[in-house]
């Protein structure tokens, strides 16, 4: 497969365009953890709040923290992400929670107090953890399953590091703007705007996931199959969209009887098995301690002695623009190789390069040898770029697929959990951990990406290749589909007929209609003759 079959297969050329799209979406959260490592480190941001390390790490993970020690992602996952996307749609939820984080970024650009400042935090953390929710739920239940992992992956990573590529240079240079006062970081904070109306904007000419809308309107399953045959460039009695919408309509048919609330979660050991596998992926990705890295990275530099003029700003931005292509590796091998062989090479190619780092900052506590300083730098670019890759892509591509449709949503957004514990635990303390701890400090993230490692070759289960709606044989229950099949054929059958003969006369309709235009033309044509 070429180049360009990969990026725009030709059976699946609609959808690939369509969920590329949502890059725009997942701009956000790169963008928000790129500029803040540029605006930690200006002086102007520290002065105007009086920033001790401290303030540091309440700042940096404040969009995923409350004062009351709740995680602000978590509320968004627990009570308002997955409801949101379960009521009004997946492309709504994405809507109104784009749109409610350009409120917070306004909140914070506003000459204000610290207090305010926070509150503008927590609001553009609010909405992004909706917009996460949601984004790649919708990625998810669009994609074909041949190709789910890479349209996953690459959406919700490139777009991070699309991000944060724009970010860095904004802030770098913004960086040279000293005056008027306080001016660059507040420019550097706002540019991120145009990013998401620019989201909302295209979203309109987009399809709603036709697995929600079955879901949410079976009595209207011709809507649902018109949608997938579009999103397939097919159409509705085409031998592929029939069969994918067969297993939805069969799975839908099961899984009816199921409570489709945040209870029905809990109600049997194999939901419970795959909450938990849930929280476990989502874990992956932050557990190896990447948000610390990222959003201290330039303070990071600066310590190991990269602190002449813009030196540490630079460095970003050149990670960030090697990062951001890097991140089709996962696009080409995920769905060859599978989910898990990327995560143990992942973790292996992390670890090892941290275990070079912790030696070298160990032995070179004074950052005065300057081949050792270039090396720890590569060494920090290696696990940045690996992350890509690996456990940043992989982590919401197993977890937005291994659930149910009538729970995914909330069972998602629950799972993430698993990351904003793991980002809160490393991120907030980073600061003063690394004041007091020093150049020592490395050797706990080597430990954890080595923990990491072993977990994914003794629990990790491959997901690569199996259909949304066969999920449920892989953690101990029965197979939706088929059990569908044989205590409801009668019904699926009455269902998907309905849908196709929905879909066919609405062709049809509009066949004549266009036919009955032409005549109409031709008739007011000869009579002008």
């Amino acid at each position: 497969m070429g180049l360009l079959e990969r990026f725009l297969p030709k059976e699946d050329r609609y959808a690939a365009m369509m969920l590329y799209g949502m890059v725009f979406a997942t701009c956000f959260n790169g963008y928000d953890a790129g500029i803040m490592t540029v605006i930690l480190a200006d002086e102007q941001f520290t002065d105007y709040y009086n920033v001790d390390a401290n303030k540091q790490g309440v700042i940096a993970t404040i969009p995923w923290a409350t004062t009351d020690a709740k995680t602000q992602a978590g509320l968004a996952q627990l009570f308002l992400g997955g409801t949101l996307a379960s009521v009004v749609g997946r492309l709504w939820a994405l809507r109104l929670s784009i749109l409610f984080m350009i409120l917070g970024v306004v909140v914070q650009v506003v000459p204000n107090s610290y207090g305010v400042l926070i509150l503008g935090r927590l609001m553009t953390g609010l909405g992004f953890g909706c917009v996460y929710i949601a984004t790649n739920l919708y990625v998810a239940e669009c994609s074909p399953k041949s190709l789910r992992g890479s349209f996953v992956g690459t959406v919700s990573q490139f777009g991070y590091q699309l991000g944060t590529l724009i970010a860095f240079w904004a802030g770098y240079g913004m960086s040279f703007h000293t005056s008027p006062y306080n001016i660059a970081w507040r420019m550097s904070n706002i540019i991120q705007i145009p990013i998401g109306l620019m989201f909302v904007a295209i979203s309109f000419f987009y399809a709603e996931s036709p697995r929600w809308l079955l879901e949410k309107h079976p009595d209207d399953p011709g809507r649902a199959l018109k949608v997938l045959a579009k999103i397939r460039s097919g159409h509705p009695d085409d031998e592929a969209v029939r069969t994918e919408f067969h297993e939805m309509v069969a799975s839908y048919e099961f899984r009816k009887r199921y409570d489709p609330g945040y209870l029905g979660l809990f109600k049997t050991p194999a939901m419970r098995k795959r909450l938990c596998y849930g929280f476990y992926a989502t874990a992956l990705q932050q557990f190896g301690g990447i948000a610390a890295l990222t959003m201290y990275a330039t303070l990071i530099y600066k310590s190991l002695g990269w602190d002449q003029g813009h030196q540490a700003l630079a460095i970003n931005g050149i990670q960030s623009v090697l990062q951001l292509f890097i991140v089709l590796i996962n696009t080409f091998t995920v769905d060859r190789y599978g989910r898990k062989t990327l995560l143990i090479w992942g973790f292996a190619i992390q670890s090892l390069a941290l275990l070079i780092l912790s030696s070298l900052t160990t032995s070179f506590p004074d950052n005065t040898n300057q081949a050792a300083a270039v090396v720890e730098i590569a060494m920090f670019f290696i696990v940045g770029l690996t992350y890509c890759w690996s456990n940043g892509p992989i982590a919401p591509a197993i977890a937005s697929e291994i659930f149910p449709t009538h729970v995914r949503d909330k069972a998602f957004g629950l799972s993430l959990l698993g990351q904003t514990a793991c980002l809160l635990a490393l991120t907030q303390p980073w600061p003063k951990f690394n004041n007091e701890v020093g150049p020592k400090s490395y050797w706990l993230l080597f430990g954890l990406n080595v923990v990491a490692l072993i977990s994914v070759i003794l629990i990790l289960p491959e997901t690569k290749g199996i259909s949304l709606e066969r999920m449920d044989k892989l953690f101990g229950q029965v197979d939706a589909v088929e059990a569908g099949e044989n205590e409801a054929s009668a019904a699926s059958q009455k269902l998907e007929g309905k849908a196709l003969g929905d879909a066919v006369s609405d062709d049809h309709s509009q066949e004549g209609d266009a036919e009955k235009s032409i005549e109409a033309q031709q008739v007011e044509v000869a009579e002008k003759k």
